[in-house]
């Protein structure tokens, strides 16, 4: 590959995970960032990956009519938003367009179909979970993100689609280590529940902190931890049990979340997956939840008068759960199980409802276990578009239709979708 030539070129359309393809005027094909349906660029061939072609964008020479001047400052070095040229009534055409390509074997006349809707980015839809990279220079300590395919680290004053409670901690995190530059530590977990915020500084090595010292800079609570290696202690002391609410079809929760528990980086998200669950789940009495978590779209169905039963891999994430089901005296057990194993379906067999909420790669192996799990009906909830193809393709073999099928963003401005689809026998 010559990678010293400047390419005339137009761009085809935005794939998942937001990168573009666009067509040369020789007829090549490459990948590229930034760039938007229907532009007229200059492009540079980069590398070439898995068969793949790459190129950077140069200039656009005629920009299209669905792009924007980014809002974002950094967006162009930044690796974490993919679509920022792009507004947001696109943004939400485009992953809804991804949802219903990788469904398409599936869908039937008669299949509910809900797309995406178009939302202004606000305190309810911005991200509650980040991860700042730690990065130590002559005027300051500063907390950014890597750059796109880089150990690089991007700085700016304000990140947009943060909530303002981390953008605050941010600002003040970055303050108290310049100040204190001999417990800098290498990065930052962030997670906002509904009445605190866990912060996980990361070091190479055990070191002494003053919790009383560090920032207490929100109107919420923060809960301080010290992780070095596989070790994760509390520095704030009593630890605090900060909360979640989720709503239930009676009265919300509060489910205790640790600063290592798996929770939807969207808050506004994770309540509208829990009533779209709490909708298609009415009537059934028995739930079984594959790939559970800490319970949080079961317990919400359990508190709601369901039975549940559960499977994780992760034992701390069970015993999170067992604790808040007890806690709320609730109908619901879970049980470690790697399910991408041989495991014992026995106790899974005859469920109302079987929610599947996998990891990216998907519950294939699951999937072809329909015939003998023989669920009433099956949720499958996907965060990645071809995993959710694989897994609708092996559904369908097993006689199951898709009934309704829902497209969501919990991250605006990202490449990423999450859909939710609800099959019948």
């Amino acid at each position: 590959m010559n990678k010293h030539r400047v390419l005339k070129a137009k761009v085809k359309r935005i794939l998942p995970e937001g990168e573009a393809l666009a067509r040369t005027e020789e007829g090549e094909t490459y990948r590229l960032r930034h760039a938007v349906t229907d532009d007229e660029i200059l492009i540079s061939p980069s590398h070439k990956r898995r068969g793949v072609m790459y190129a950077h964008l140069e200039q656009v020479v005629k920009p299209s009519t669905k792009r924007i001047q980014a809002a974002c400052p950094v967006a162009k070095q930044c690796g974490g938003c993919a679509l920022q040229y792009v507004d947001e009534r696109e943004q939400a055409s485009l992953k809804s367009a991804w949802v219903q390509h990788a469904f398409d074997t599936a869908l039937q006349v008669e299949t509910e179909w809900f797309p995406i809707e178009t939302r202004v980015l606000n305190e309810h839809s911005q991200r509650r979970r980040v991860r700042w990279q730690v990065e130590q220079r002559e005027d300051g300590v500063y907390l950014g993100f890597f750059a796109y395919q880089s150990h690089d680290v991007v700085l700016t004053p304000h990140c947009m689609v943060l909530t303002d409670a981390l953008n605050s901690l941010r600002q003040s995190l970055e303050r108290y280590f310049s100040k204190h530059t001999d417990v800098v530590p290498e990065s930052v977990y962030a997670v906002q529940l509904s009445d605190g915020i866990h912060v996980v500084l990361t070091y190479a090595e055990k070191i002494m902190l003053a919790a009383d010292a560090l920032p207490q800079c929100t109107d919420l609570a923060i809960q301080y931890w010290q992780r070095c290696g596989a070790s994760l202690r509390p520095i704030s002391k009593p630890t605090l049990a900060l909360s979640d609410v989720l709503p239930t079809n009676k009265q919300s929760i509060a489910l205790h979340i640790g600063p290592d528990d798996f929770v939807q980086g969207q808050r506004f998200g994770n309540e509208s997956m829990i009533q779209q669950l709490l909708l298609w789940c009415q009537g059934a009495r028995r739930v079984v939840d594959l790939f559970s978590g800490v319970g949080n779209l079961s317990l919400p169905l359990a508190a709601s008068g369901m039975q549940i039963l559960g499977a994780e891999v992760n034992i701390a994430s069970v015993r999170a759960a067992n604790a808040n089901a007890k806690r709320l005296k609730l109908d619901a057990h879970y049980q470690q199980a790697n399910l991408f194993k041989p495991v014992d379906i026995t106790p899974f067999v005859g469920a109302d409802v079987l929610l599947l909420d996998p990891p990216r790669k998907g519950a294939k192996a699951i999937c072809r276990l329909l015939p003998r799990l023989m669920p009433q009906c099956l949720i499958l909830i996907h965060c990645d578009v071809h995993a959710a193809e694989g897994d609708a393709l092996e559904v369908l073999k097993q006689g199951y239709r898709l009934k309704s099928l829902r497209a969501l963003d919990l991250f605006p401005y990202s490449g990423h979708v999450e859909s939710m689809s609800l099959w019948v026998r």
